[in-house]
């Protein structure tokens, strides 16, 4: 999990020139080419491993990809360290956009990657469909969200943390939300941890992160629930937001895949059991998140280890 007090020990400088670059679109455009070759993160995908040809089964859905070239991954661009999409280069950066082009590189060979922007309230059906192969977008595994789609991993902890406007005083624990109206992104574990810890606060929902701080800061809400990871990410990028809890939840995220494809699942954990023994995990972790938070990559969470997984 990120912590707070280690981030604020790092020099805002960490985030220069990380600026949002679009919109979430609900409607799951395609971005063609984002990711396509290594790009930022050539550098940490350079001892990414490469499947063998009998890990590639016929019929499977990693020789559908094979044979497309490419992995299609429903995903972010606006996600500042963890997908985001750099405006000098069209690259898309980050934590989750590098491990996607991490598992290009293992069922392919080479790192090539189209990013489907996806919002939250799509990313089932974007799976479902077909219309991704993957989904790496801070997916917080649930059972609920199991019931719809599968997931591998969790590949990483993170946890519901409450940012305000700089200079708000008065909420400092989710208790605090009570009677106020607060932000959350829609189909988002943040709903029902509001209605559990604060079951008088009134609840508005966006679809993505940057609709969410944007509501907030037309106080069209108080508060906005999110996973620290984002919210620090945006209080470093915007001097008008403050996180003011530490994490109250642990929310394992996950890789997103089509329900009931068993045979992809234990492929892509096989993949990321392999890059966090060799050091690849740590590497892109470091080169994205670590940016900010001083020391050294934390310890992975264990595969399978929580419901929905």
């Amino acid at each position: 999990m990120v912590s707070i007090k280690r981030v604020a020990a790092v020099a805002a400088v960490a985030m220069a020139g990380l600026t949002a670059c679009a919109g979430t679109d609900s409607a799951g455009s395609a971005v063609p080419g984002a990711g396509a070759s290594e790009g930022g993160g050539g550098g940490v995908l350079a001892k990414a491993p490469v499947a063998a040809a009998a890990d590639i089964l016929p019929g499977s859905t990693m020789e559908k990809i094979k044979q497309r070239g490419e992995l299609v991954v429903g995903g972010s661009l606006d996600a500042p360290l963890l997908s985001q999409q750099n405006p000098a280069t069209g690259e898309v950066e980050g934590f989750d956009a590098d491990l996607g082009k991490a598992l290009a590189k293992y069922i392919i060979g080479q790192p090539k990657v189209k990013i489907v922007n996806s919002a939250s309230e799509t990313r089932e059906a974007l799976l479902s469909n077909g219309t991704v192969d993957v989904v790496f977008q801070t997916y917080t595994i649930t059972p609920e969200r199991a019931e719809q789609v599968s997931f591998a991993g969790p590949y990483y902890s993170s946890g519901l943390s409450i940012a305000v406007k700089k200079g708000t005083t008065g909420i400092s624990s989710p208790q605090d939300l009570n009677g106020k109206t607060v932000i959350a992104g829609a189909n988002t574990p943040a709903i029902p941890a509001i209605k559990k810890l604060a079951p008088q606060a009134k609840i508005i929902t966006f679809g993505g992160d940057p609709e969410c701080v944007q509501a907030l800061k037309q106080d069209r809400g108080v508060a906005y629930v999110q996973d620290e990871t984002l919210l620090v990410a945006d209080a470093k990028k915007d001097p008008e937001l403050q996180v003011v809890t530490k994490p109250f939840t642990q929310d394992p995220y996950g890789i997103g895949l089509k329900h009931g494809d068993e045979q992809f699942k234990s492929f892509v954990n096989d993949w990321l059991k392999k890059i966090q023994a060799n050091g690849v995990w740590q590497d892109i972790w470091k080169n994205s998140l670590g940016t900010v938070v001083q020391g050294e990559a934390p310890t992975p969470p264990e595969i399978g280890s929580v419901p929905g997984s």
